[in-house]
């Protein structure tokens, strides 16, 4: 279970936001589970309530990431199936109960814990439902989403869950499947995020830093040095991993972006060192999804020769007893590090461009001013990445 939910699914999420969009959301069970119950809440007569402004902006959805990332480091819950097992089924009762209580895909839009990744990371993607062009009123309105989106009018992927609900209710057939090139120059894109996702991005840059530092060696030993040391000093060694989590989704993030927003700020970006980090988020994430998807191509390869005997033995005991005796190979990584990290170098580097691109079209005017934060974190996954080759010495 492990090796397919976090070796498998949880890469693939990442790279499939970032070339379709929200594809994900068409078969997620957890919406699924909830719009079941949303209906079933109907039929009972439960009175379903809006969801309150500040659930829908995301803000209880990125303390719900932020405590998915900490039991990463904090009790192993990707190495442990019967965490994760716990996990699935804690969130399958919130998307119940939320369907039960709340309407217009409340779980998706206010408890689902990846929401904030899906708008982050997949408001470039290829595939999108768009109302065509020139359709203009013939096109469904706000009636025709559960999402509480206006089909006639979108403009962006950033919260359409591409459910075709709009195109099942268009009558005139104004509403249309497109696939289009990686960031659409189209689609819009705001000046400054909001507080949830300025946060969110600013969270999952630090723990895409501690995930490309572990894969070489040094770097990993320079990251963990500090969190070592506190928890030696405390003599929390049982604490030690939750010292690690809060130094990879507090700790790092705040000090990167210290860093980031100085820079920014020399160079006049914002009214202030908030308005700068806001303004930079949305540029920032596409070099942040292509770091996370160097290290889901990673995980990937190395996990995926495990496969075959995952499906021989689903328990996985006489497989990990034969590796540990060593009667039985470890599968070998697809690609050798000069190949892995030469492919994730390309990615980052594409994605480095591709925000300066994202930067010029939410604000022109500044757009010269935000490239050098935007290459200082470009520049640094580059780094680490390169050190994966062994080039670096």
């Amino acid at each position: 279970m492990n090796l397919a939910i976090w070796g498998l699914w949880w890469p693939a999420i990442v790279w499939v936001t970032v070339w379709l969009g929200r594809a994900w959301c068409v078969v997620c069970p957890l919406e699924w589970v909830s719009s079941r119950a949303e209906a079933l809440g109907g039929s009972l007569g439960i009175r379903r309530r809006r969801l309150p402004g500040w659930l829908a902006t995301g803000s209880l959805v990125i303390l719900l990431f932020a405590i998915l990332q900490m039991l990463v480091p904090g009790v192993q819950i990707h190495r442990v199936p019967h965490y994760t097992s716990i996990f699935l089924w804690v969130s399958l009762g919130v998307a119940f109960a939320v369907g039960l209580l709340f309407r217009d895909r409340a779980f998706c839009r206010g408890f689902c814990p990846v929401a904030l990744l899906l708008n982050a990371y997949g408001r470039g993607g290829m595939l999108a439902v768009r109302p065509a062009p020139g359709a203009g009123d013939k096109a469904p309105g706000a009636e025709a989403c559960r999402s509480t989106l206006n089909p006639s009018r979108l403009d962006s992927n950033r919260h359409c869950l591409m459910c075709c609900d709009c195109i099942k209710a268009d009558a005139a057939e104004t509403m249309q499947w497109r696939l289009r090139a990686p960031f659409a120059a189209g689609d819009a894109i705001e000046p400054a995020a909001s507080w949830p996702l300025t946060l969110f991005v600013m969270m999952v840059s630090g723990f895409v830093t501690y995930e490309l530092c572990g894969v070489w060696k040094a770097a990993d030993a320079v990251f963990q040095w500090v969190p070592q040391r506190v928890a030696d000093a405390a003599g929390a060694a049982a604490a030690a991993g939750w010292i690690r989590g809060a130094w990879t989704i507090v700790v790092v993030p705040l000090l990167l972006w210290l860093a980031v927003g100085a820079v920014a700020r020399m160079a006049g970006v914002g009214r202030s060192l908030a308005d700068a980090w806001r303004r930079l988020a949305l540029p920032m994430a596409v070099v942040v999804a292509a770091g996370h998807m160097a290290k889901g191509l990673e995980k990937f390869q190395s996990w995926a020769g495990f496969l075959p005997h995952a499906w021989a033995e689903p328990g996985g005991v006489k497989t990990a007893l034969a590796m540990n005796a060593k009667t039985l190979a470890q599968p070998a990584a697809w690609m050798s590090p000069p190949a892995l990290s030469a492919v994730s170098l390309t990615l980052v580097v594409v994605a480095t461009a591709l925000a300066l691109r994202e930067a010029r079209r939410a604000d022109p005017a500044a757009a010269g001013r935000m490239s050098a934060p935007i290459l200082l974190l470009g520049g640094f996954y580059a780094f680490l990445i390169v050190g994966w080759g062994g080039w670096i010495r």
